[in-house]
């Protein structure tokens, strides 16, 4: 489970360096911060504390509102969570359009997580009108878990209204204990968030969850023909990625009820679960050319390397050479150098003698050192 929570919390870090990459370009670095970069960095938190809080007592500092973030981090990682939250408020009091902003509330949630309080992760799950007690959302689950009465003004003001991506890193730290709660409203920010960045962070959510529910959600969100292409396509990847051994029925399913794009990833996702039958069946029976190529290419990846060979001896000259990416993929040297010594089509001959050196195993080379001699 932690480690499900830590996948969860990757693409937030993601976000944060990207930030801070964005401020590195506005004001020069004082001295001050920079040894306290090197402080945390060697992780002598008390070294890097006292550096910063004198960078954020002086009026000159041209970036307090990055010293305050780093601040926060550092008491944070020093065990001092109640300072960490007294300076995140004061850097949203003080620098509110600041960047720095998003990446300490995106903090003060993992400081609610390791201090246990639901209400506060709650409170920023739900949405709500600034300045207003928080309700359920408008297609709410038939039961949704009541908020908590609103954490003190030390850990939010009214002022305060979360965006999606930090609703949904406090609804993925809620899935531990309120799973049958939020996965409806994950569910419905992939169906209604007008941002596909948040709708696809919501699937993905709902991917990383054993709960049979969080899996059917990630069905119903691919199928969906309300949906934007955006979430199904997700849907379909973390699903294949994710769902566990039900996810390749579930997907197999699916690929009767999309159209292309999806059916493509589909098979892609099918390829890397490496169910070879399944991928064997859609060469064989559909009709749609890119679909059915796609599929070829991921029956290699599936390992299907004796279907392949079999398919090439009837495919056309167009339908070959998806079979020999397929081949390669499967690494299959035997059937590449059959292919390169009895090929008609130099073209052909070319594709697999270039994917024998790039495989480079063995038996490739020997057979590429042959060839080489009789030239």
């Amino acid at each position: 489970m932690q480690r499900r929570y830590a996948q969860q919390l990757v693409l937030l870090a993601v976000l944060a360096l990207g930030w801070y990459a964005s401020a590195e370009a506005l004001a020069p670095e004082s001295k001050r911060l920079g040894r306290a970069k090197d402080y945390m960095a060697d992780e002598q938190w008390p070294r890097a504390i006292e550096e910063l809080r004198g960078a954020a007592a002086d009026p000159k500092e041209p970036r307090r509102d990055e010293v305050l973030y780093w601040l926060a981090h550092s008491l944070n990682q020093y065990g001092d969570q109640a300072a960490a939250v007294e300076t995140i408020a004061r850097l949203e009091r003080d620098f509110p359009s600041s960047m720095w902003v998003k990446p300490a509330r995106s903090l003060r949630i993992e400081i609610a997580v390791r201090l246990n309080r639901s209400d506060v992760l709650w409170w920023t799950a739900l949405p709500r009108p600034v300045s207003a007690v928080p309700v359920a959302p408008k297609r709410a689950p038939r039961v949704v878990k009541p908020p908590a009465p609103p954490p003190p003004p030390v850990w939010y003001t009214d002022a305060v209204a979360p965006d999606a991506d930090l609703r949904i890193q406090a609804l993925g730290a809620l899935m531990k204990s309120d799973a049958e709660t939020v996965v409806p409203i994950l569910g419905q920010i992939a169906l209604e968030s007008e941002n596909p960045g948040p709708a696809t962070r919501a699937v993905f959510m709902l991917a990383l969850s054993s709960l049979p529910k969080a899996r059917e959600t990630v069905v119903e969100l691919a199928r969906a023909e309300t949906a934007p292409e955006v979430v199904r396509l997700a849907a379909v990847r973390d699903l294949g990625r994710f769902g566990g051994p039900e996810a390749s029925k579930d997907l197999i399913n699916l690929y009767a009820t999309v159209t292309e794009p999806l059916k493509i990833q589909i098979v892609k996702s099918l390829g890397e679960r490496s169910e070879t039958l399944a991928l064997v069946r859609i060469v064989e029976s559909e009709k749609d050319g890119a679909v059915r190529f796609s599929a070829m290419t991921g029956l290699g990846r599936a390992g299907g390397a004796v279907p392949l060979a079999r398919m090439y001896k009837s495919a056309s000259l167009r339908g070959k050479r998806p079979i020999i990416v397929g081949l390669f993929n499967a690494r299959a040297d035997a059937e590449l150098i059959r292919i390169a010594e009895t090929e008609r089509d130099a073209e052909l001959r070319k594709e697999a003698l270039e994917r024998l050196r790039l495989l480079g195993t063995p038996k490739a080379k020997e057979y590429l050192q042959k060839v080489g001699e009789k030239r």
